[in-house]
Order: structure tokens, then sequence, then C-alpha cells
């Protein structure tokens, strides 16, 4: 009976890790995605300073993150295509600068939903990336 129940158990251990498996190579490259948005932030951020224009800023940050990931989109028929690139919006690219010093703020909030065809569950993912100080010169 004692060798059923460790079979059990070992069986039990591996189907959790089995699990964990799948769930991490399902979630991790969104994160890989979100360390991209990261980098573009940053590299806006440092535009930041000799550029004024926030409309140009943000156009920065959507052409760095264009080519990661994919979002659906609606065409004019009403029907969904899944295309490239993370589809961000203004309202999505807040950009804050200070009247009083050159600090500016470059925040960029977004959602991406990781699909389990294997559980049948759709995880939305709330990620966000703020950059906030001086930029350089």
């Amino acid at each position: 009976m004692q060798n059923l129940a460790n079979k059990l158990g070992t069986v039990l251990v591996l189907a959790i890790i089995a699990a964990a498996i799948y769930v991490a190579a399902k979630v991790v490259p969104f994160y890989v995605d979100n360390m991209d948005v990261e980098e573009a932030v940053s590299a806006t951020f440092n535009l930041a300073g000799r550029n004024n224009n926030d409309g140009i800023l943000r156009g920065e940050i959507r052409s760095r993150t264009n080519r990661m990931g994919s979002h659906v989109e609606t065409d004019s028929w009403g029907v969904d295509h899944v295309v490239p690139g993370l589809g961000l919006t203004d309202e999505q690219i807040l950009i804050e600068r200070s009247h009083i010093t050159d600090n500016v703020r470059i925040e960029v909030t977004y959602q991406r939903e990781v699909e389990f065809p294997l559980f049948n569950y759709v995880h939305v993912l709330e990620l966000r990336v703020v950059k906030e100080g001086i930029p350089p010169p």
C-alpha cells in the first residue's frame, strides 16, 4: 500500500512540474517582450531631453514595439485579425513633463492575453513600464 502511495505522490509531483513548465513556456515570452518595451522606453526617454515633441516620442515607442508580439485588430467588416506589434495607442503611452524642472516621466501600460488551450483558459497580463527622471541633454 505504501508503494502505491509513493507512486501516486511521484506522479502528482511530476504533473505539477509539467504544469509549471507549461505555464512558464506560455508566460515567459510576454515578459521577454516587456524587456524590449523597457528598452524602447529607455531609448525614448534619452531622446526626451533633446526633443520636446511628445507626439514624436510616442511614435518612437510605437516604432520600436511594432515588431514584437502581436495583437488583435477588428477590420471594417467586424472581423478580428491577429497582426504583428503591440498596437500601442496614445492613451497607453503617457508622457509627463515638469514645468519647473527638466523632469520627464514616460509610462507605457498595456495588456497581453495569455492563452492556455490545455486548460481552456485565457489570462490577461497587465504590464507597465515607467522611466522617470531628468533625461540627458
